[in-house]
């Protein structure tokens, strides 16, 4: 993910907002009602939010009748097309169990948008995971190694862990003795919210919520406050 993570004694007091589409997804006839109910939405969006502020969107794709709807893709395009946000990654968070193993909806989305690209807020030391090979790098015998990028030096490895990537989901290497993936779990929605939470801001903070079901409880568990949007209030703001 981004590597401009804010470090964490130079925060400042900023905002993060969650929009869940989730809800809209379900209720949606076709891919493009899913488009019509945003709209307006994202220009409001942008003028609401600060520089440093960031915009997560969950997009969990569908399918209808054998054919997939990829509205994760489709809304950033909207979105942007709409608006000057700029989509600075996608999170993939597997659903397969929590869906009764359906594998055609096994999965979401999350968009990440920020407003202006060098200001953006993100802790990404707060959500980093265990290394897959830690104190094996390169045999175990150097602290450091050549880099192929500008033949720089780098670590073996961060301390506080490894970056988790644009696939969240737990791996388990702890059932042999080798370093193989033994068993991949699911995190859920939940978590993955959480983790945005603690990436997109800090405590005593507010997060800006639209059309999220159940999510108070999170965020007020990361000392964060919750505050709710007005889709018509956002789409006045937007002009």
């Amino acid at each position: 993910m981004q590597q401009s993570s804010t470090n964490r004694d130079k925060r400042d007091t900023n905002q993060m907002y969650l929009l869940d589409l989730s809800r809209v997804v379900a209720d949606a006839d076709a891919q493009q009602d899913v488009l019509d109910e945003t709209r307006g939405l994202w220009k409001g969006l942008y003028e609401h939010m600060g520089p440093a502020e960031t915009l997560w969107v969950v997009a969990p794709n569908d399918y209808r009748d054998g054919r997939l709807w990829p509205i994760a893709m489709a809304v950033a395009d909207y979105a942007r097309e709409e608006s000057d946000l700029i989509l600075k990654n996608t999170i993939t968070v597997h659903r397969w169990e929590d869906r009764g193993s359906d594998m055609a909806s096994a999965y979401d989305e999350i968009l990440f948008f920020v407003k202006k690209k060098h200001e953006y807020q993100f802790h990404k030391d707060d959500i980093r995971v265990s290394h897959v090979y830690e104190g094996n790098e390169w045999g175990g015998e150097r602290k450091e190694g050549n880099s192929a990028y500008h033949d720089t030096k780098v670590r073996r490895y961060n301390p506080d862990g490894k970056d988790p990537g644009n696939v969240w989901i737990n791996e388990d290497r702890t059932q042999t003795d080798n370093q193989e993936i033994d068993e991949t779990v699911t995190i859920t929605l939940e978590e993955a919210i959480r983790q945005c939470i603690l990436a997109g801001s800090a405590e005593g903070e507010i997060v800006h919520t639209l059309w999220t079901e159940d999510t108070k409880p999170v965020i007020a568990g990361e000392n964060r406050e919750t505050k709710r949007l007005k889709a018509t209030e956002l789409r006045a703001r937007g002009g």
